[in-house]
C-alpha cells in the first residue's frame, strides 16, 4: 500500500477514528462479556465503516450507537461473518443482523441448545410433514441428488429445545420475497447482495417468535431489526458518549485507534506519520 493511497485512505477515515477513539473506553466499560474479544469487535467495526464512503458520511450518532449495539449483542459488524451490518440510509446509519447474528445470539441463550437454518434448491429432495405427532422434514441437497443446483425455492429452520423437543419453520420463496418487499432496504444492502444469507435470517425471525424468550438479548436484536425494516428510528443508547457536531478536532488517539491502525495494513511508523500529518491539518 503507497503513501499515497495511506493518506487517501486517513481522509476518508479520520472522523470515523476519532469516534472510535474518543469513546472505546466508555463502549468497553458498559458492553457486556459473551466470549468474544471486544476489542477485536471494535476493529473490525472501524475497518468496515472506513472503507465504506456512504457510512462515512453518515450522522456520528448513528455510526456510534449502531457500533454499541453490535458491541452489546456480542455480534461482529462487518468482516466475512455476516453477523450484523451497519446500512446507510440518507445520512442515518441503521443497523441490521445477520442470519449467524442471530445464530450466534440464540448459541448462547438457555432456552435453545442450537438452530441449525437451511436452504433448500430445486435440485433438492425436499419433503415436510406437519401435523403428526413429530412435525417432520426430509432434506437431500442436490449435490447428492445428482442434480443441477437451480433456484432457491424454499428456507426452513429446526431449533433443538433444552426442554426438550424440536421446532420447525419452513418458509417458500414467496413467502420470504414478501417480507423483503416490506422492508425498506429490499433494494439495497445484504438483500441484493446476499440474497440466501437474508432468506434465512428471515427464517429464523420467524422461529425465534416460538422460542423460550428467556434471551433479553434475542428480544433486542428482533426489536432492533424490526425498526429497520419499518424505517423507525431504533434508539440507540448513547447518552454519556462523545460526538462531535461539526468540524474536525485534534485527535487523540488511544491504544484501540493504533489497534485499528494495523487492522488496515498500516505499520506503526505509518501510523504516527499519518497523525503527524492530521495534527498539521488540524492546527493550520
Amino acid at each position: 500500500m503507497s503513501s499515497n493511497q495511506l493518506l487517501r485512505l486517513d481522509e476518508r477515515a479520520n472522523g470515523v477514528k476519532k469516534l472510535f477513539s474518543e469513546n472505546t473506553e466508555r463502549m468497553l466499560k458498559l458492553a457486556p462479556r459473551h466470549g468474544t474479544d471486544p476489542n477485536r469487535l471494535l476493529s473490525i467495526a472501524f475497518t468496515s465503516i472506513a472503507y465504506d464512503a456512504k457510512l462515512v458520511a453518515c450522522t456520528p450518532q448513528s455510526i456510534i450507537g449502531g457500533v454499541f449495539e453490535s458491541l452489546k449483542l456480542g455480534l461482529m459488524l462487518g468482516g466475512p461473518s455476516q453477523e450484523a451490518w451497519l446500512i446507510p440510509f440518507g445520512t442515518e446509519a441503521t443497523l441490521v443482523i445477520g442470519f449467524q447474528g442471530y445464530r450466534n445470539i440464540l448459541d448462547r441463550g438457555r432456552g435453545v441448545i442450537d438452530v441449525h437454518p437451511r436452504t433448500v434448491y430445486a435440485g433438492d429432495d425436499f419433503d415436510v410433514s406437519f401435523g403428526t405427532p413429530r412435525d417432520r422434514i426430509t432434506h437431500r441437497p442436490y449435490w447428492l441428488t445428482g442434480r443441477p443446483k437451480g433456484s432457491l425455492v424454499a428456507v426452513y429452520a429446526m431449533a433443538n429445545l433444552r426442554g426438550g423437543g424440536q421446532q420447525i419453520e419452513v418458509m417458500p420463496k414467496a413467502e420470504v420475497d414478501a417480507h423483503r418487499d416490506r422492508s425498506r432496504a429490499k433494494n439495497s444492502g445484504p438483500w441484493v447482495n446476499d440474497y440466501d444469507a437474508m432468506a434465512l435470517k428471515t427464517v429464523i425471525r420467524k422461529i425465534a417468535k416460538y422460542l423460550p424468550k428467556s434471551n433479553e438479548l434475542l428480544s433486542r436484536a428482533l426489536d432492533l431489526d424490526d425498526k429497520a425494516d419499518r424505517g423507525v428510528p431504533q434508539d440507540f443508547e448513547i447518552a454519556g458518549f462523545s460526538v462531535p457536531q461539526d468540524g474536525p478536532r485534534k485527535p487523540a488517539l488511544d491504544a484501540l485507534a493504533e489497534h485499528v491502525a494495523g487492522a488496515i495494513d498500516i505499520t506503526p511508523e505509518e501510523s504516527k506519520a499519518l497523525d503527524a500529518e492530521i495534527a498539521t491539518r488540524d492546527n493550520q
